[in-house]
Order: C-alpha cells, then sequence, then structure tokens
C-alpha cells in the first residue's frame, strides 16, 4: 500500500507522499498501481480521507510501480 498524508501548505491541505508513516496526521492509502491512485483522485477518495478539500499532484503517480491489482 502507499500512504499519503494531507499537509497544510499556506491556505489548503496537499497530499504528501509518506509510505513510512513519519507525518502524524490521517494516512490515505491506495495500492501501489497508477490505475488505483487515478481511481482514488477521480472518486474523490483523498477528499475523503482527508475529510476534506485536499489538492493531488496526479503527478506523484510517476513514483508508483505498475504494479496490477486485481
Amino acid at each position: 500500500m502507499a500512504r499519503f498524508t494531507p499537509v497544510r501548505d499556506d491556505d489548503e491541505l496537499v497530499a504528501v507522499r509518506d509510505d513510512k508513516a513519519v507525518r502524524a496526521g490521517r494516512g490515505i492509502y491506495t495500492c501501489k498501481s497508477r490505475e488505483c491512485f487515478d481511481r482514488a483522485v477521480e472518486r474523490r477518495g483523498f477528499a475523503r480521507g482527508a475529510r476534506g478539500k485536499v489538492r493531488v499532484d496526479v503527478t506523484m503517480a510517476d513514483e508508483l510501480g505498475d504494479e496490477r491489482h486485481g
């Protein structure tokens, strides 16, 4: 699983990768595939996990492997 944590940046929350769980706060998880990450972005899973509006840099998907989930 890939872990992301919402972090305050000025007036907004930004999702950052945090696989080692070193940041405090609610963890938001996806499987380590681009397909799962993209689906979570499309379905606003990051916002639900963060319990509020959160900006997600979609280029973070490039850091994930091409593992298949299914």
